[in-house]
């Protein structure tokens, strides 16, 4: 358990690194590297986890510099939305992206064989 905790981790601070240099891009690459590179029962769900985790992160670094909260609630009310939303969405859109990149390299990894 552990060293499952560890490598997630390890793993979140890879993706926030890549995001903060490289874009958010970064964040279905590193999910197909993770689901490549074959670790764990479920790299699927790992990656998406520590993708999850890096932008929690990344979305704490933000609110620590600027007005995070009120652009949550600006945009919302444009959406017609409740003012969680969009936070939950800049959480689950990146654990989506990396979770299906990882399970997609494991398929075609899969076929290739």
């Amino acid at each position: 358990m552990i060293r499952q905790l560890t490598t997630v981790t390890l793993l979140a601070l890879a993706i926030v690194v890549g995001t903060w240099w490289l874009g958010w891009w970064t964040v279905p690459v590193m999910g197909a590297a993770w689901g490549v590179a074959r670790y764990g029962r479920y790299p699927a769900w790992t990656a998406a986890v520590g993708a999850a985790l890096a932008w929690v992160l990344l979305l704490g670094i933000a609110a620590l510099r600027g007005p995070v909260g009120q652009m949550s609630r600006i945009v919302a009310d444009v959406m017609a939305l409740p003012g969680w939303a969009p936070l939950l969405a800049a959480v689950v859109f990146p654990a989506a992206l990396a979770g299906t990149a990882a399970r997609l390299a494991r398929v075609i990894l899969a076929l290739m064989e």
